[in-house]
């Protein structure tokens, strides 16, 4: 740990030496205070750093031992690198602890696929045959991702206590790696981004509120890789449960404070080893979006992933990751997939796509999916609007999402769907949406004998749950206080 700390304040000081800080604040927010400059081209550097030489390396508890010493060092976010001998050399990899067992601790080089992994057996999509034997020769370009097993029951939905990568590079990077991120952890495309591309002058310095989590608690939960490349909410069984929570719902709410207390006015060096992570998070999920990872709605489990990427486009100025975000199709992530505007309701509402028939089926027998959108578009879906899933584990993370969209303009654009933004504010201000709705409760589309009446299905709930939920932040709520009333208005339609 001391040595990973010590690593991140080297990288805080080459980035400062790179970047000019303004004060003037121009076109700031109300509260905000003047932004960092951009990275100044051509600035000096810092001198390379001499070469250290390992015959093994470890990290959260696991050890990777090779057949004799080879150029080593660290990423900015503290994760390992290697480096063969000679240009197109290979180092050996002779040992991992602890050890794969057959079923359990497993690893992968370069992981490949969102339905089938090799870390642990009693996890989803199993395959022993994408665990390598030992020894290994690993070659430049491939990242060695190692998992340590929970020994008992598993923790939530997961099997994994930990997981740590290892990056084989092709020769020693420069100044040995510090300034650079770890190259994302899926797939074979290894690029190697400097810390110098981070624009850092785009995130606001806003006056602090009540209740922000510190910037060392932001850095520790996101320090870690965050093995998050299976499709559908199985996906949760190989979340470690020292690098990530299980749930989306959680990582949708981690992952929203940790966006808006980025934009509060502390300094860039001690910003710096909180945002190293949370882009880390983005370049990782970035390589996985590109070998079909998907994030589509279902329940609370895929929530909370686009908001990572979104932002990692814009403070790397990166078109590749931006297009993931912007030209995404309906419900590649769930926080556009629960939200549809309705012509009928004049409304965004509330809801995943469904069948008539599924949405029915639950109303009938309160079985089966409980976030139906409600095939009329009239009113909120789910088994009760305001309740269940858009209750539960849903809205009060989409809330906190909308104000980060609010507060760096840009974003709106990059993201591309007004609907969260009308969203939040109606939850917010309003609450849940069941009223006018002519559909008879439990009739499987008969129409109600007396709409005039306003019953319909659940006109008692109609703006009830107004600004409530789980998952939901007191540091996101203090914010949107202090903050969206001031905000920018919308850019993009």
């Amino acid at each position: 740990m001391n040595i990973r700390w010590g690593r991140l304040a080297s990288s805080a000081a080459v980035l400062l030496a790179l970047v000019s800080c303004g004060g003037g604040g121009d076109g700031a927010a109300p509260g905000q205070q003047g932004n960092d400059a951009p990275p100044v081209a051509g600035a000096p550097s810092q001198p390379p750093q001499s070469t250290a030489t390992c015959s093994e390396v470890a990290q959260y508890g696991i050890t990777f031992t090779f057949d004799h010493a080879y150029a080593c060092g660290t990423f900015a976010n503290g994760d390992h690198w290697i480096a063969p001998d000679a240009a197109g050399g290979v180092v050996t990899i002779t040992a991992i602890s602890p050890a794969y067992t057959g079923t359990r601790n497993g690893f992968e080089v370069n992981p490949a696929h969102v339905d089938r992994q090799g870390f642990d057996s009693r996890s989803e999509g199993f395959d022993p045959t994408l665990v390598p034997a030992l020894p290994y020769a690993a070659r430049g370009g491939e990242s060695v991702v190692k998992s340590i097993s929970l020994v008992d029951s598993p923790a939530g939905r997961t099997f994994l206590d930990s997981a740590a990568v290892l990056t084989v590079l092709g020769a020693i990077p420069p100044e040995g790696g510090a300034n650079l991120f770890r190259p994302p952890y899926f797939g074979a495309d290894k690029p190697l981004i400097p810390l110098t591309r981070v624009h850092t002058e785009r995130l606001p310095k806003l006056a602090p509120v009540d209740y922000a989590p510190s910037l060392d608690d932001i850095a520790s939960r996101f320090a870690r890789v965050q093995l998050d490349h299976m499709n559908d909410w199985t996906g949760a069984d190989i979340h470690p449960v020292q690098n990530l929570p299980d749930y989306g719902a959680q990582v949708a709410e981690d992952t929203a404070d940790a966006g808006l207390r980025l934009m509060l006015a502390d300094s860039l060096q001690a910003k710096l080893p909180a945002l190293i992570g949370y882009l880390q998070y983005g370049i990782d999920l970035a390589a996985a979006r590109h070998g079909g990872l998907q994030f589509a709605a279902n329940g609370g489990h895929r929530i909370g992933r686009k908001v990572v990427l979104a932002f990692a486009a814009e403070l790397l100025d990166d078109a590749d990751i931006a297009a993931l975000v912007h030209d995404a199709p309906y419900n590649t992530y769930q926080e556009d997939g629960d939200l549809h505007f309705s012509p009928v309701a004049n409304q965004v509402l509330w809801g995943a796509p469904c069948s008539t028939d599924d949405y029915w089926f639950n109303q009938n027998t309160t079985r089966g999916s409980r976030d139906c959108r409600d095939p009329y578009d009239r009113i909120d879906g789910g088994q009760t609007p305001g309740g269940e899933y858009q209750f539960c584990c849903t809205t009060k993370p989409l809330v906190a999402t909308a104000l980060i969209l609010h507060l760096m303009p840009h974003l709106q654009c990059l993201w591309n769907n007004p609907d969260l933004i009308a969203y939040a504010d109606r939850w917010v201000n309003f609450g849940a949406w069941t009223q006018p709705d002519p559909y008879a409760p439990h009739g499987n589309g008969a129409l109600d004998t007396d709409p005039s009446d306003k019953t319909g299905r659940y006109p008692a709930l109609h703006g009830t749950s107004r600004n409530d939920g789980y998952y939901s932040s007191r540091f996101a709520d203090a914010m949107w206080v202090a903050y969206r009333a001031g905000a920018a208005a919308t850019l993009c339609p």
